[in-house]
C-alpha cells in the first residue's frame, strides 16, 4: 500500500523541548507557511495572518508564553493571528474575498449566508477557531518534512499582542514552535476509534 497522509499524522506529536543544534531553513519555513495559506476557511475568508517570529521578538514572545520550554528552545516560531475588525460584512477585505470566492459570479448568496452568522461581539472568537485549520495544515506539513512541532495555546494574549506588535483588531490565536525534538517520541496514546 502506498504511503498515506496517516503516516505523518501518526508520527506527529507535541514536542516539549527542541534540540539547540537544528535550524529551520527559509525554504522550510516558506513551505510551512504555504501549507497554512492553503488551509480551508469558512466563506473563503482566510481570517488569519501568519507572523514568523524574528530574533528581536523572541524573548518577549517567550515571556508572553510563560517561558514554556517548547517556545524557548524552538528553532522557529510562527504566530497565527486572527483577523477581527476587517471581517465586518461591509469591509473592503470581506468584499475582496467574496468576489474572489465567487470567481466572477454572484456574491449575494454568500453575503446573505455570512450576514446571517456575523456578530460583531463574537467574530474574533470565530476567527480564532478558523485559525486552527491553518495550524493543522502547518503541523502536518512539518511532520511530513521530518520536523517536530508543538502548538502553543497557553499565553498571555495581551503580552503576545504587544510582543508581536499586532495592530488593533488582530488577536493571537496560536503559536507553533518548530524544530527537531530534543527527546525521543513517546508512545502514541489515543482512545480507540469506537
Amino acid at each position: 500500500m502506498p504511503p498515506t497522509l496517516l503516516d505523518p499524522i501518526r508520527q506527529r506529536y507535541a514536542c516539549r523541548r527542541f534540540a539547540a543544534d537544528h535550524a529551520i531553513s527559509p525554504d522550510e519555513l516558506a513551505l510551512l507557511l504555504e501549507a497554512g495559506r492553503l488551509a480551508p476557511s469558512a466563506f473563503g475568508l482566510e481570517p488569519w495572518r501568519f507572523v514568523a517570529v524574528d530574533t528581536a521578538q523572541r524573548e518577549a514572545v517567550a515571556r508572553a508564553c510563560y517561558d514554556q520550554p517548547a517556545v524557548t528552545s524552538a528553532a522557529a516560531l510562527v504566530a497565527i493571528v486572527a483577523l477581527g475588525t476587517v471581517l465586518d460584512p461591509d469591509s473592503d477585505y470581506v468584499r475582496a474575498r467574496f468576489e474572489a470566492e465567487a470567481r466572477g459570479g454572484d456574491t449575494a448568496p454568500v453575503y446573505e449566508a455570512y450576514r446571517a452568522i456575523y456578530r460583531a461581539d463574537s467574530i474574533a472568537a470565530w476567527a480564532q477557531g478558523q485559525c486552527h485549520f491553518a495550524a493543522a495544515h502547518m503541523l502536518l506539513q512539518a511532520a511530513h518534512m521530518g520536523l517536530d512541532s508543538c502548538p502553543i495555546g497557553g499565553f498571555d494574549a495581551d503580552a503576545l499582542t504587544t510582543a508581536l506588535a499586532l495592530p488593533a483588531g488582530e488577536t493571537p490565536a496560536l503559536l507553533i514552535a518548530l524544530g527537531h525534538c530534543g527527546d525521543p517520541a513517546p508512545e502514541r496514546l489515543r482512545k480507540p476509534l469506537d
